[in-house]
């Protein structure tokens, strides 16, 4: 864990990491801008507009999934702290999505372009969730460890594999006291006024990050052989299914609905949403018009 990057001047570390991140999903996307035909002053354009939309609409989702703020209270984004990914991608996406509409770009080819860039921002911010002590993971301890604790409940949600989550885990890690971890061990009664770090737990910050690096250089690989609105496809999916997993071993979001956490909620319902594109884009495809095929008569061919 190090917030900041610099104590003087002060610079925190998840601001930094965002910005690296904004950075490479513009280099990226300019990449990938002859073969899909796109101006790169689009691009710019719009990787202009993603740190405010995206921003605004991962704070908003903050304010209004997660401190169940009332509407107008929660679009108050400039007070409070806290951002969640799934409402900065959507309201990322309509930006994009706005920007193509009024530019009159063809979408299909602009969402596959910058497909394979939104992984790489999320890796990147994953990242400086990890610096921060933010979004951490569950603990790596053995269960009779967790006995002192007098809320089942709470510790069934942080320890929600044993099997996977033992003692010594070889890439556990420990925060300092002042982080948000130590806070959650403490209230439970797992570690004692005296401990200077908190219980080992899951890097799950960077199994994320990890997954969504390799999932952006499978959707870059993909992309030479794909057909136009796969990619985006494939990265709706791909993303879904590695926060929906990475979502068990999260030990900081409560359950929200039908005994999943808000972003599993979410993650499932883009797989349905993915999954009816899909089936209607086979639906059409199967029924539009095959090609002629010229028939040439043997007349007309010509033997050298």
């Amino acid at each position: 864990m190090k917030p900041a990057l610099l104590l003087y001047p002060h610079i925190s570390s998840y601001p930094v990491l965002l910005l690296l991140g904004f950075f490479f999903v513009w280099l990226l996307a300019r990449a990938r801008a002859d073969r899909y035909g796109i101006l790169r002053r689009d691009l710019d354009n719009i990787c202009l507009l993603l740190p405010i939309a995206g921003l605004f609409g991962a704070r908003l989702f903050a304010r209004l999934f997660y401190a169940k703020l009332p509407l107008l209270e929660a679009l108050k984004v400039w007070e409070g702290d806290g951002l969640v990914f799934y409402g900065g991608f959507l309201f990322g996406a309509l930006a994009v999505i706005l920007y193509g509409v009024i530019r009159r770009l063809q979408l299909v080819k602009l969402v596959d372009c910058v497909a394979p860039s939104v992984a790489v921002g999320l890796a990147f911010g994953r990242v400086g969730c990890f610096l921060a002590g933010c979004c951490w993971g569950d603990v790596c301890v053995n269960h009779p460890q967790l006995a002192a604790s007098n809320d089942p409940i709470a510790i069934a949600r942080i320890h929600t594999f044993p099997q996977i989550s033992p003692a010594g885990f070889p890439v556990a890690v420990q925060f300092p006291k002042k982080s948000d971890i130590y806070k959650q061990h403490a209230r439970l009664n797992l570690v004692t006024p005296e401990s200077t770090k908190s219980l080992p737990v899951h890097p799950v910050q960077l199994y994320e990050a990890i997954l969504a690096a390799l999932l952006a250089f499978y959707l870059v690989r993909r992309s030479r052989v794909a057909r136009l609105g796969d990619v985006a496809l494939m990265m709706l999916v791909g993303y879904a299914l590695i926060r929906f997993a990475t979502e068990f071993l999260r030990a900081d979001n409560k359950i929200y609905a039908f005994g999943m956490t808000f972003s599993q909620v979410v993650s499932v319902y883009i797989l349905l949403g993915s999954a009816l594109i899909a089936g209607i884009r086979a639906v059409v495809m199967k029924r539009a018009p095959t090609p002629a095929t010229p028939v040439h008569s043997p007349a007309a061919v010509t033997v050298n």
